[in-house]
């Protein structure tokens, strides 16, 4: 073995992200599952009451973020660590028009700053 492969192995940041990379493999799955329920009751609201709730879509388009974060830090195209070790995304509202909708805004969400 050479010294790059036994210093890799040796290295306690390599390991001490392994645990973090099993941490927020367990978030995705939980993200995943909240997502199927959002989508869901937004259907179900759009089914009777004609339009998809506010709230959910903000905390939907937050969701979305958060998984994105997720993922980055899982395939190690970032090391800033989402929720719960960094920030939840923060939201901020837009105002646009939008054709299909009553409503005139539109949900962006930006990332949080890392720690």
């Amino acid at each position: 073995m050479d010294d790059k492969t036994e210093n890799n192995l040796k290295s306690k940041k390599t390991w001490k992200r392994l645990i973090y990379i099993i941490l927020y493999a367990i978030c995705f799955n939980v993200a995943e599952i909240v997502l199927a329920a959002i989508a869901i009751v937004q259907f179900f609201s759009t089914l009777i009451t004609g339009a998809p709730l506010n709230q959910l879509q903000r905390f939907g388009t937050a969701l979305g973020q958060y998984i994105h974060e997720l993922v980055d830090f899982l395939t190690q195209a970032s090391d800033n660590k989402p929720f719960p070790i960094g920030n939840w995304p923060e939201e901020k509202v837009v105002s646009s028009t939008n054709e299909d909708s009553d409503d005139d805004s539109t949900i962006v969400v930006t990332p949080a700053p890392p720690k």
